[in-house]
């Protein structure tokens, strides 16, 4: 009584292995477009929380020291710099952040937004004319997508409300 032998199958037969990598192929297909806009998002989220820091950076500055501080927004890139010392020397407390050359993003002040900001000892803007606008809007784009960032004349920085 013997037994016929089976034959052992090791691997995978090649009909296996191209399901399985069509089945790969569609569901890359179908995740790419959504990866690209997920990464849009959050690099203009990066962008625009930088943007937000140099403007709370400068107003920070100008309240402990009690003195000037100027925001420069020049191209792409922000600067925060404050008077210091009884020279009155300017010193450099935030960035250069180069929004461009690390991120991507294009900065633009719309609506006659001020490049160079000024913050008095008391964190008020000192160098911008109030006529009917008490927000200045700044633009951020990435690709396809946009963002704003508002801030009063009174240098708080606006979450809520705030449009194109």
């Amino acid at each position: 009584m013997t037994t016929p032998l089976r034959r052992l199958r090791v691997g995978y037969t090649m009909i296996e292995l191209l399901l399985v990598v069509g089945t790969l192929a569609i569901v890359f297909a179908l995740a790419a477009p959504r990866m690209t806009t997920i990464r849009e998002s959050s690099t203009l989220r990066a962008g625009h929380q930088q943007l937000a820091s140099a403007f709370a950076a400068a107003r920070a500055a100008a309240l402990q020291k009690g003195k000037t501080s100027t925001l420069t927004l020049s191209g792409n890139v922000a600067t925060v710099t404050v008077l210091s010392g009884l020279a009155g020397t300017s010193v450099t407390v935030f960035g250069p952040i180069r929004l461009y050359q690390s991120l991507g993003i294009a900065l633009e002040p719309l609506e006659d937004a001020p490049t160079v900001v000024n913050y008095n000892g008391r964190g008020m803007m000192t160098n911008v004319m109030v006529e009917d606008e008490e927000v200045f809007r700044y633009r951020l784009r990435y690709g396809t997508k946009l963002d704003t960032l508002c801030i009063s004349t009174a240098g708080l920085i606006l979450s809520k409300s705030c449009t194109l």
